[in-house]
C-alpha cells in the first residue's frame, strides 16, 4: 500500500485491517484496508464535513439541541454476598481494528438468498483487558486484570452484537476452544405498535446472564487464555459502506483466590478442538 490522507487526514499506515486469524479483511482485500480503494464510511464523516449532493449548499444556521438524561440506581448493600458486582466494560470488532468495512456486492444474478458475505476474528480473553486502574480510564479492567497468577479469568454477563441493518444476517460468538455457541443474535423486525416490537423497526436483542432465580442462564466462566471466534454475516445483494461487526460487552472478572476450581475446570476443557468449516457457509 502506500501512505496517503482522506479529508486532509493520515490513513493509517500500513493499513487499518488486521491480518487472519485476528481478522479476514486484509486477506479478502476489503476496500476500507487501503487508502487506494477506500471508497466511503466514516472516515468521510468527520467533523465539519457536510455530505450533501454536488448542487447543495451547506446551510449557515446551527442547529442547537438539549439532552435530557434521568438515572436510576439501587443502593449497594456489602454483607457477605454483595448486593451487586462491577461490570467492566469489554469490547471487540470483528472487523479487527479497522472499525468499519465494505459490505461488497455479490456477482450480478446471483439469487439473494446466496449472497452471504461472511468475515470472522478469533482474539482471547485477555485481549479484551487493559491492565490499569479502573478510575483512570473508562477501557482500564483493574490493576492485575491481565496476570494469570491473580485472574482466573471473566464472566460475561451481557454480549452486545452491533451491526447496521437491513443487511445485517447474524452474529455468532464461540468458545473456539471448546466449540460452545456463547452467542446467536439475529435481528428482530418489529411486527406491532408495541414497545420494542414497533412495525418498521429492527431491534439487536443482546444475550443475558444471571441467575437461574431471574430466568436466565448462569455465567460461564472464561479463563485468561480462552480463544473467542466471532463470525458475522451479512446479505451482499447490494453494497455498502461502514459497516459494522461489534460485540459490546459487559463482565466480572473473577480472581484467582476466589475460584481456582472453576479455573482447573476451565484449564480441563481447553485441549478440545473443532473444526469450523460448517459455520462459515
Amino acid at each position: 500500500g502506500i501512505q496517503g490522507k482522506l479529508n486532509g487526514a493520515g490513513f493509517p499506515y500500513p493499513g487499518p485491517c488486521a491480518g487472519q486469524p485476528t481478522g479476514d479483511l486484509d486477506f479478502e482485500h476489503n476496500p476500507t484496508c487501503s487508502v487506494q480503494t477506500y471508497s466511503g464510511g466514516l472516515r468521510c464523516c468527520i467533523h465539519g464535513n457536510f455530505l450533501l449532493d454536488a448542487d447543495q449548499e451547506p446551510p449557515e444556521e446551527y442547529q442547537e439541541y438539549h439532552l435530557k438524561f434521568r438515572f436510576y440506581f439501587e443502593e449497594y448493600v456489602p454483607g457477605p454476598k454483595p448486593s451487586h458486582l462491577n461490570l467492566l466494560r469489554l469490547y471487540w470488532t470483528t472487523e479487527a481494528f479497522a472499525g468499519e468495512y465494505d459490505i461488497v456486492p455479490c456477482l450480478p444474478g446471483t439469487p439473494t438468498q446466496d449472497c452471504i458475505q461472511v468475515i470472522t476474528s478469533r482474539w482471547k480473553i485477555r485481549d479484551l483487558l487493559r491492565d490499569c486502574t479502573l478510575r483512570s480510564d473508562s477501557s482500564c479492567t483493574g490493576v492485575g486484570s491481565t496476570d494469570a497468577s491473580k485472574t482466573v479469568g471473566v464472566k460475561l454477563i451481557y454480549a452486545g452484537p452491533h451491526c447496521h441493518a437491513p443487511s445485517c444476517l447474524s452474529m455468532e460468538l464461540y468458545n473456539a476452544d471448546t466449540g460452545r455457541l456463547i452467542c446467536h443474535m439475529e435481528p428482530a423486525v418489529g411486527q406491532s405498535n408495541n414497545t420494542y416490537d414497533e412495525k418498521g423497526f429492527v431491534a439487536l436483542p443482546p444475550c443475558l446472564w444471571g441467575s437461574l432465580e431471574e430466568g436466565l442462564l448462569e455465567p460461564e466462566l472464561l479463563s485468561l487464555d480462552t480463544e473467542l471466534l466471532s463470525i458475522k454475516r451479512n446479505n451482499n445483494t447490494v453494497g455498502h459502506y461502514g459497516e459494522m461487526a461489534s460485540w459490546q460487552m459487559r463482565g466480572i472478572l473473577v480472581p484467582r483466590a476466589e475460584d481456582a476450581g472453576q479455573a482447573e475446570q476451565a484449564a480441563a476443557l481447553a485441549p478440545s478442538k473443532r473444526r469450523w468449516a460448517e459455520l462459515m457457509v
